[in-house]
């Protein structure tokens, strides 16, 4: 098994797809670090999807999610069957640390969720081409 969450392409999402918005944002920004969490709002209702639920978490974003109340409230929403999966401005406020993304991408296989940023359709895109790349080798 990878020791990372595979990252959902935005065309595998479909249209009203419930989900829900996770961040962390540094506490020591303060309020301007939620401009990041409007714009994912705007990027999900772009898509056509839709945010139930909302956990934002105000730690170092370097350290362990476990410490995180709005990270387990995110995960317990998707194992409750809230929203099929989580988006994140950004796929490291998911997990920066190797144990945050293994126990994430255990999570995922056990549970089955999407797992989205705004930056989905670029990472889905170099992935692939890595992999085309790879295969040619």
């Amino acid at each position: 098994m990878s020791s990372s969450a595979r990252q959902t392409a935005p065309i595998e999402v479909p249209p009203g797809t419930r989900l829900v918005l996770y961040a962390c944002l540094p506490a020591s920004l303060g309020e301007v670090a939620d401009h990041s969490v409007a714009s994912t709002r705007r990027y999900v209702a772009d898509a056509g999807w839709e945010v139930v639920e909302t956990y934002v978490d105000r730690a170092a974003p370097f350290e362990s999610r476990a410490l995180c109340e709005g990270w387990h409230n995110a995960l317990a929403a998707v194992e409750q069957g809230r929203a099929a999966g989580i988006v994140a401005p950004l796929l490291v406020m998911l997990g920066h640390l190797e144990e945050d993304r293994t126990n994430l991408a255990v999570w995922q296989a056990r549970t089955g969720a999407l797992i989205t940023t705004p930056w989905a359709a670029i990472d889905a895109a170099d992935s692939t081409a890595t992999a085309l790349r790879r295969s040619a080798a």
